[in-house]
């Protein structure tokens, strides 16, 4: 994402200590909302730094031009949680990142009826539907997503096949000794038919063939998502916390 930023966007806040690189706060438009997020170098926390960022993001951003914006942090973030009660913000929902082990789970192997194909322009208004159902997203903010997703270097947005029929859309991000796995909901018409399950472990797959580690995130409030990640070997290794900010109300 950070790669594939708009030339002409404000969007990256830094701070140096002398040469060094010691703070940053970086705005993810999303659709209507907005998410924040960033860091300060261990050893420079408690001088202020991340909060002039936010002031300085605050300034020069439009941050109430946005139905939403959520700041997130680490749950075991003590300066993290600490930063967002400070701004007042209300707590939202968690995200649980999960990471595949190969822990001797007996999984049902894939479908060979599902497969995985790269999205073409024409896929965008499927893409766009199927968001739509699994993530009660606007259209607006499901067609914004997709026109820069196509661009970013290292994402591979997918298509779930089954027998030729489009029935789910998955992304795939490449961050170098891991694979991320985001965006993925299958049609609800055909849940519960193991298209999910399979389309996971191809992905699993194709991973452990290139030595690479799989992740993916699920919000705390799908259950459902949860239990099948689990069921195919996923373990949560951690937490993440998102905030709503509403003095931009």
């Amino acid at each position: 994402m950070l790669k594939s930023r708009p030339v002409n966007a404000k969007l990256d806040f830094f701070h140096y200590s002398g040469d060094i690189l010691t703070g940053f706060l970086a705005l993810y438009p999303l659709g209507s909302g907005l998410e924040v997020c960033g860091m300060v170098h261990p050893d420079y926390r408690r001088q202020g730094i991340f909060t002039n960022l936010w002031n300085e993001a605050v300034h020069t951003a439009d941050v109430s031009a946005y139905k939403t914006v959520l700041l997130n942090t680490p749950a075991s973030s003590a300066s993290g949680t600490g930063f967002v009660a400070s701004l007042g913000a209300v707590f939202c929902h968690s995200e649980y990142q999960m990471k595949w082990h190969d822990n001797g789970i007996t999984v049902t192997p894939p479908d060979p009826s599902v497969r995985l194909r790269n999205v073409e322009l024409a896929d965008i208004e499927d893409m766009i539907a199927i968001d739509q159902e699994g993530f009660e997203m606007s259209r607006e903010e499901s067609a914004e997503i997709y026109s820069s997703l196509l661009q970013e270097q290292g994402t591979r947005p997918l298509i779930v096949e089954r027998e030729g029929v489009t029935v789910g859309k998955v992304s795939l991000e490449d961050m170098g000794s891991g694979t991320w796995i985001y965006g993925f909901a299958v049609k609800a018409s055909v849940r519960g038919q193991g298209i999910g399950r399979s389309t996971l472990m191809l992905i699993v797959s194709e991973a452990q063939a290139e030595g690479q580690d799989v992740w993916l995130e699920v919000a705390a409030q799908n259950p459902n998502a949860l239990r099948l990640y689990e069921s195919c070997g996923f373990k949560v290794i951690r937490q993440q916390d998102y905030y709503e900010y509403l003095a931009s109300k």
